[in-house]
């Protein structure tokens, strides 16, 4: 319909009919358009859910860091004599077992230097074998390591 608008046009007292070539979309459509184009932006974040992926995120590197962690408290270990004594996280870094220590990362050495533990809080509940855990914990006694997920506060659990 829009192609076949004529309009008269007077060029001196001769009428002519000049074909107006309208191409375009109306701005009904275009708003039709943008709205359907937000709703379905709506839908895919929330189904995507960013914070939570984020949170997926930084717990993995949290894990992760406890299991550099482990590694160095494994090196220490061998280096060592198969002794803990006077671990800690300046001596893992000066002794170069660590380029630096993890902040998230929380180190302890039981009594007796037997058994040490390094721990970290994760900021969500964790997809797959550790579901619904609040902590990441490595234990190594006398050179055995374990990781286990924890519900509630490391110190008596780890150890």
């Amino acid at each position: 319909m829009l192609n076949n608008l004529f309009t008269q046009v007077e060029i001196g007292h001769v009428h002519e009919q000049h074909k107006l070539n309208v191409t375009g979309f109306t701005l009904i459509e275009l708003l039709v358009v943008i709205a359907v184009l937000g709703i379905l932006a709506s839908v895919v974040l929330v189904a995507i859910n960013p914070s939570e992926r984020m949170n997926e995120a930084r717990d993995a590197g949290r894990k992760s860091d406890v299991g550099q962690v482990s590694v160095a408290l494994e090196s220490y270990y061998a280096t060592y004599n198969g002794s803990y004594n006077g671990v800690s996280s300046t001596t893992l870094v000066s002794a170069g077992q660590l380029k630096r220590f993890p902040s998230e990362v929380t180190l302890v050495v039981a009594s007796g230097n037997l058994s040490v533990a390094a721990y970290t809080t994760l900021s969500s509940a964790s997809l797959g074998v550790c579901a619904d855990t609040k902590y990441w914990c490595y234990t190594s006694t006398n050179g055995s390591m374990t990781y286990q997920c924890l519900n509630h506060t490391p110190l008596a659990s780890c150890l």
